[in-house]
């Protein structure tokens, strides 16, 4: 069972932004099942694109694979925003030499948590901040974040570097159709 499909406490105010959280999948464990159970089929993509090259340092694991996400927690269903980053699955936006961080437009999935059902939502793409490797999180220079709109809902999201909101990068999802 999903940590997501245990009872869960609703998150307090919900429309406060909230950096995005993220998790190496390039490792399975019980911490990031949840993630990676919403992009297997990418995920195993991913997996086959690296062998198909001939590249098999990744047997024992996954193909480098980060995902970052946004959770919201009700007392009747959990909602997970979620955006993946692999080689094959995202392109080049722009590059930030200076604070070592890369965005990247990569798959959006919204996954549906009511009980131990799943439901997901394909999302387009987004963007994805990614930093190198040894790099910390430093709001001042970097940061992606999320905020839950209860009386649209929809999750805004952005990117900030620097202090400037990077351009194409601020979106408002919808949750639910109207």
């Amino acid at each position: 069972m999903t940590p997501f499909a245990l009872a869960q406490t609703p998150t307090p105010n919900p429309e406060a932004w909230r950096p995005i959280s993220y998790a190496d999948l390039q490792r399975p464990s019980s911490a990031t099942a949840t993630y990676a159970d919403i992009w297997k089929d990418a995920i195993d993509d991913n997996n086959r694109a690296y062998r198909a090259r001939g590249d098999t340092r990744f047997a024992s694991g996954n193909a480098p694979v980060t995902e970052a996400h946004f959770v919201i927690w009700s007392p009747a269903k959990s909602v997970v925003v979620s955006v993946l980053d692999t080689a094959t699955g995202c392109t080049l936006k722009d590059v930030h030499a200076l604070i070592l961080a890369t965005i990247k437009l990569c798959p959006l999935r919204i996954a549906f948590y009511e009980g131990i059902r799943l439901r997901t939502m394909d999302g387009g793409r987004t963007c994805f901040l990614e930093l190198a490797r040894g790099t910390a999180v430093d709001p001042n220079r970097a940061i992606s974040y999320a905020a839950y709109d209860v009386s649209t809902k929809t999750v805004k999201t952005g990117l900030v570097i620097d202090h400037q909101a990077v351009d194409g990068c601020s979106q408002t999802i919808p949750l639910y159709p109207r």
